[in-house]
Protein backbone atom coordinates (compact mmCIF):
# COMPACT_ATOMS: atom_id res chain seq x y z
CA UNK A 1 0.00 0.00 0.00
CA UNK A 2 0.89 3.93 0.05
CA UNK A 3 0.97 3.61 3.70
CA UNK A 4 3.88 0.71 3.91
CA UNK A 5 5.83 2.55 0.81
CA UNK A 6 5.87 5.83 2.50
CA UNK A 7 6.88 4.16 6.11
CA UNK A 8 9.35 2.00 4.08
CA UNK A 9 10.36 3.47 1.05
CA UNK A 10 12.26 0.70 -1.14
CA UNK A 11 16.12 0.25 -0.99
CA UNK A 12 18.96 -0.72 -3.26
CA UNK A 13 21.00 -3.73 -2.92
CA UNK A 14 24.16 -1.59 -1.76
CA UNK A 15 22.31 0.04 1.07
CA UNK A 16 20.38 -3.40 1.95
CA UNK A 17 24.25 -4.90 1.98
CA UNK A 18 25.61 -1.97 4.15
CA UNK A 19 22.34 -2.35 6.59
CA UNK A 20 22.45 -6.47 6.80
CA UNK A 21 26.60 -5.87 7.40
CA UNK A 22 26.17 -3.74 10.14
CA UNK A 23 22.96 -5.77 12.23
CA UNK A 24 25.52 -8.73 12.08
CA UNK A 25 28.45 -6.74 13.36
CA UNK A 26 26.28 -5.03 16.26
CA UNK A 27 27.05 -7.13 19.43
CA UNK A 28 24.74 -5.84 22.15
CA UNK A 29 25.23 -3.49 24.93
CA UNK A 30 28.53 -3.82 26.87
CA UNK A 31 26.63 -3.32 30.42
CA UNK A 32 24.60 -6.97 29.28
CA UNK A 33 27.68 -8.68 27.73
CA UNK A 34 26.74 -11.84 30.46
CA UNK A 35 23.06 -12.17 28.50
CA UNK A 36 24.35 -12.29 25.20
CA UNK A 37 27.86 -13.03 25.42
CA UNK A 38 28.34 -16.70 25.68
CA UNK A 39 32.05 -17.32 25.89
CA UNK A 40 32.38 -14.46 28.00
CA UNK A 41 30.09 -16.14 30.48
CA UNK A 42 31.99 -19.28 30.07
CA UNK A 43 35.22 -17.55 30.96
CA UNK A 44 33.48 -15.26 34.28
CA UNK A 45 32.06 -18.69 35.55
CA UNK A 46 35.13 -20.37 35.36
CA UNK A 47 37.66 -17.13 35.73
CA UNK A 48 38.45 -17.42 39.86
CA UNK A 49 37.82 -21.21 40.08
CA UNK A 50 41.12 -23.16 42.23
CA UNK A 51 41.73 -26.65 42.53
CA UNK A 52 41.16 -26.67 45.66
CA UNK A 53 37.67 -24.86 46.24
CA UNK A 54 36.55 -27.43 43.36
CA UNK A 55 38.34 -30.42 45.37
CA UNK A 56 36.79 -29.64 48.30
CA UNK A 57 33.02 -29.12 46.31
CA UNK A 58 33.46 -32.42 44.70
CA UNK A 59 33.60 -30.99 41.20
CA UNK A 60 36.23 -31.86 38.35
CA UNK A 61 39.95 -30.53 38.94
CA UNK A 62 41.60 -32.20 35.98
CA UNK A 63 40.53 -33.29 31.92
CA UNK A 64 37.82 -36.46 32.33
CA UNK A 65 36.61 -38.78 29.39
CA UNK A 66 33.49 -38.71 28.43
CA UNK A 67 34.03 -42.17 26.54
CA UNK A 68 34.52 -45.95 28.51
CA UNK A 69 38.14 -46.75 29.39
CA UNK A 70 39.99 -47.95 26.21
CA UNK A 71 38.30 -46.17 23.64
CA UNK A 72 40.74 -44.93 21.16
CA UNK A 73 38.98 -42.61 18.95
CA UNK A 74 38.31 -38.97 18.69
CA UNK A 75 37.19 -37.26 22.72
CA UNK A 76 36.20 -34.00 22.43
CA UNK A 77 37.11 -33.15 25.72
CA UNK A 78 40.30 -34.32 25.73
CA UNK A 79 41.30 -32.85 22.77
CA UNK A 80 40.43 -29.50 23.39
CA UNK A 81 41.37 -29.91 27.02
CA UNK A 82 37.67 -29.02 28.48
CA UNK A 83 38.51 -28.66 32.25
CA UNK A 84 35.47 -26.84 33.02
CA UNK A 85 32.14 -28.73 31.96
CA UNK A 86 29.57 -25.74 32.62
CA UNK A 87 29.95 -24.10 29.25
CA UNK A 88 28.98 -23.97 25.79
CA UNK A 89 31.10 -26.99 24.82
CA UNK A 90 29.21 -29.46 26.83
CA UNK A 91 25.77 -27.90 26.30
CA UNK A 92 26.41 -28.24 22.45
CA UNK A 93 27.44 -32.57 23.00
CA UNK A 94 24.28 -32.67 24.75
CA UNK A 95 21.91 -30.89 21.99
CA UNK A 96 24.13 -33.08 19.12
CA UNK A 97 22.73 -36.32 20.99
CA UNK A 98 19.24 -35.30 20.91
CA UNK A 99 18.93 -33.99 17.37
CA UNK A 100 17.86 -36.74 14.92
CA UNK A 101 19.59 -35.01 11.90
CA UNK A 102 23.45 -35.89 13.78
CA UNK A 103 24.47 -39.06 13.80
CA UNK A 104 26.36 -38.78 17.54
CA UNK A 105 27.57 -41.07 20.41
CA UNK A 106 25.16 -41.77 23.15
CA UNK A 107 26.32 -40.78 26.67
CA UNK A 108 28.17 -42.75 28.53
CA UNK A 109 27.88 -41.07 31.86
CA UNK A 110 26.20 -44.84 33.56
CA UNK A 111 28.73 -46.57 32.12
CA UNK A 112 31.70 -44.75 33.81
CA UNK A 113 29.99 -44.53 37.13
CA UNK A 114 29.93 -48.32 37.33
CA UNK A 115 25.83 -48.38 37.14
CA UNK A 116 24.38 -51.48 35.18
CA UNK A 117 23.76 -50.36 31.63
CA UNK A 118 24.05 -53.64 29.43
CA UNK A 119 20.29 -55.24 30.17
CA UNK A 120 17.35 -53.46 29.53
CA UNK A 121 16.23 -54.07 32.82
CA UNK A 122 19.12 -53.69 35.23
CA UNK A 123 18.60 -54.57 38.92
CA UNK A 124 22.61 -54.66 40.26
CA UNK A 125 23.89 -57.61 41.92
CA UNK A 126 21.95 -60.41 43.52
CA UNK A 127 22.02 -61.45 46.99
CA UNK A 128 23.39 -64.85 46.63
CA UNK A 129 23.02 -68.00 49.29
CA UNK A 130 26.33 -68.26 51.44
CA UNK A 131 25.50 -71.41 53.51
CA UNK A 132 26.86 -74.71 52.88
CA UNK A 133 27.89 -73.25 49.07
CA UNK A 134 31.32 -74.20 50.08
CA UNK A 135 31.54 -77.81 50.99
CA UNK A 136 34.39 -78.23 54.18
CA UNK A 137 35.21 -80.66 56.68
CA UNK A 138 33.36 -78.87 59.35
CA UNK A 139 36.24 -76.47 59.53
CA UNK A 140 36.29 -73.11 56.89
CA UNK A 141 39.68 -73.05 57.05
CA UNK A 142 39.82 -76.59 55.85
CA UNK A 143 37.96 -76.41 52.38
CA UNK A 144 37.07 -79.68 49.92
CA UNK A 145 38.07 -79.79 46.38
CA UNK A 146 37.26 -78.17 44.04
CA UNK A 147 38.12 -75.24 46.38
CA UNK A 148 41.30 -77.24 48.15
CA UNK A 149 44.12 -75.85 49.21
CA UNK A 150 47.68 -75.94 47.74
CA UNK A 151 49.68 -77.47 50.20
CA UNK A 152 52.21 -80.52 50.58
CA UNK A 153 50.55 -83.08 52.72
CA UNK A 154 53.77 -84.46 53.18
CA UNK A 155 55.18 -81.41 54.96
CA UNK A 156 53.84 -80.82 58.73
CA UNK A 157 52.15 -76.89 58.90
CA UNK A 158 54.25 -74.21 60.15
CA UNK A 159 53.19 -73.49 63.55
CA UNK A 160 55.95 -72.84 66.86
CA UNK A 161 56.49 -76.25 67.02
CA UNK A 162 57.04 -77.23 63.44
CA UNK A 163 61.04 -76.99 62.37
CA UNK A 164 61.52 -75.46 58.78
CA UNK A 165 62.64 -77.23 56.07
CA UNK A 166 65.69 -75.63 55.86
CA UNK A 167 66.93 -75.60 59.23
CA UNK A 168 66.83 -79.68 58.45
CA UNK A 169 68.89 -79.67 55.69
CA UNK A 170 71.61 -77.46 57.23
CA UNK A 171 71.64 -79.73 59.71
CA UNK A 172 72.64 -83.34 57.22
CA UNK A 173 74.96 -80.68 55.19
CA UNK A 174 78.27 -82.45 55.08
CA UNK A 175 80.26 -80.06 56.68
CA UNK A 176 78.08 -80.46 59.64
CA UNK A 177 78.19 -83.98 59.43
CA UNK A 178 81.91 -84.39 59.47
CA UNK A 179 82.17 -81.86 62.61
CA UNK A 180 80.25 -83.86 64.58
CA UNK A 181 81.67 -87.14 64.07
CA UNK A 182 84.98 -85.33 65.00
CA UNK A 183 83.88 -84.19 67.94
CA UNK A 184 82.61 -87.61 68.90
CA UNK A 185 85.48 -88.68 68.26
CA UNK A 186 87.81 -85.79 69.91
CA UNK A 187 87.75 -88.41 73.24
CA UNK A 188 89.47 -91.53 71.28
CA UNK A 189 91.76 -89.33 70.01
CA UNK A 190 93.19 -87.69 73.16
CA UNK A 191 92.93 -91.33 75.18
CA UNK A 192 95.09 -92.58 72.26
CA UNK A 193 97.98 -94.47 74.13
CA UNK A 194 101.12 -95.83 72.72
CA UNK A 195 103.32 -93.38 70.30
CA UNK A 196 102.29 -91.92 67.34
CA UNK A 197 103.81 -91.47 64.29
CA UNK A 198 103.97 -87.94 62.93
CA UNK A 199 101.47 -88.41 60.43
CA UNK A 200 99.20 -89.36 63.47
CA UNK A 201 100.21 -86.38 65.46
CA UNK A 202 99.46 -83.85 62.60
CA UNK A 203 96.18 -85.09 61.83
CA UNK A 204 95.31 -85.12 65.95
CA UNK A 205 96.52 -81.36 65.70
CA UNK A 206 94.48 -80.29 62.80
CA UNK A 207 91.26 -82.05 64.06
CA UNK A 208 91.51 -80.10 67.52
CA UNK A 209 92.13 -76.83 65.54
CA UNK A 210 89.22 -77.59 63.30
CA UNK A 211 87.30 -78.69 66.53
CA UNK A 212 88.14 -75.50 68.29
CA UNK A 213 87.67 -73.39 65.14
CA UNK A 214 83.98 -74.78 64.53
CA UNK A 215 82.95 -75.17 68.44
CA UNK A 216 84.00 -71.03 68.14
CA UNK A 217 81.76 -67.46 67.43
CA UNK A 218 80.58 -67.37 63.84
CA UNK A 219 79.44 -63.99 62.98
CA UNK A 220 75.55 -64.55 61.03
CA UNK A 221 74.65 -62.96 57.73
CA UNK A 222 73.30 -59.73 58.71
CA UNK A 223 76.25 -58.87 61.14
CA UNK A 224 78.65 -59.37 58.08
CA UNK A 225 76.77 -57.12 55.86
CA UNK A 226 76.78 -54.44 58.72
CA UNK A 227 80.16 -54.12 59.53
CA UNK A 228 80.87 -54.01 55.24
CA UNK A 229 78.12 -50.72 55.57
CA UNK A 230 79.72 -49.60 58.59
CA UNK A 231 76.81 -49.65 60.74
Amino acid sequence: SDAALALHPPQSAPARLAEASLCAMFAGDPANQWEWHEAHRDAAKNMYRTSYSDMSHGKEVHVKSDYPAGYGGHIPSIRHDMLHRNGAFDRNLALRRVDPSRDAHPSFEMQISGLPTSTAFPCGAKKNPTAGVVPHSGSTTNPRPPWGLLKNTRLEGLNQRTMPITIRRNMSAPSLVAAGSMAANRPALEAAPGPASPSDRMKRHVALANDEARQGYFPTEAEVLAGQMGF
